[in-house]
């Protein structure tokens, strides 16, 4: 049973299982180079105490599969941006999916966001189609957004609105109509 735990210190060592592995990283701009395990236990307690982040370790019963977040929640629009990290044993097996999809649910119902949004590379199609199957749009692409290895690469935003399912009773959100 896929379980998403809220992020804790203990967690680092299972970070650290796949935070320097490139095959897993490859896609991420602003991690070029190795984390020591003390850079990453430093990150984990500001995004830990963070008010404007929510991150959890993915399992599967006992099996750390990896991380997701919603960061940069900007509360007054309620919108934030989603994160998913899986270890390269974990991938390919449906887990992303799952976990992004509860990771929708914490948003839309104890979170009560309005919007999520992410940027991917604009090469990477596997994600896309995954964002594409649980509800994210395409809304643009950032132009040479983020340079990596000394290549300028595209980077598209997606984007999800919270369904109106998932609105609670009398709830009324401008550009939604109700049936």
């Amino acid at each position: 049973m896929l379980r998403l735990v809220p992020l804790a210190l203990e967690h680092v060592p299972l970070i650290m299982s796949w935070v320097n592995d490139r095959e897993v990283t490859q896609y991420f701009a602003a991690l070029q180079a190795d984390v020591s395990e003390p850079e990453e236990r430093r990150f984990v307690e500001a995004l830990a105490a963070s008010a404007d982040d929510r991150a959890f370790s993915i399992f599967d019963g006992d099996e750390y599969l990896g991380q997701c977040s919603v960061n940069k929640i900007y509360w007054p629009a309620r919108n934030g941006r989603v994160f998913i990290a899986l270890r390269r044993a974990a991938q390919g097996r449906g887990h992303g999916r799952a976990a992004l999809a509860r990771l929708m649910e914490i948003a839309w119902g104890e979170l009560d966001l309005h919007k999520l949004w992410l940027i991917v590379r604009r090469d990477n199609h596997r994600a896309q189609a995954l964002y594409v199957r649980l509800g994210f749009e395409f809304e643009g692409v950032l132009r040479d957004e983020y340079s990596v290895g000394g290549r300028y690469l595209d980077m598209v935003r997606m984007a999800a609105l919270r369904p109106v399912s998932q609105l609670g009773p009398g709830a009324s959100v401008p550009g939604y109509a109700k049936n």
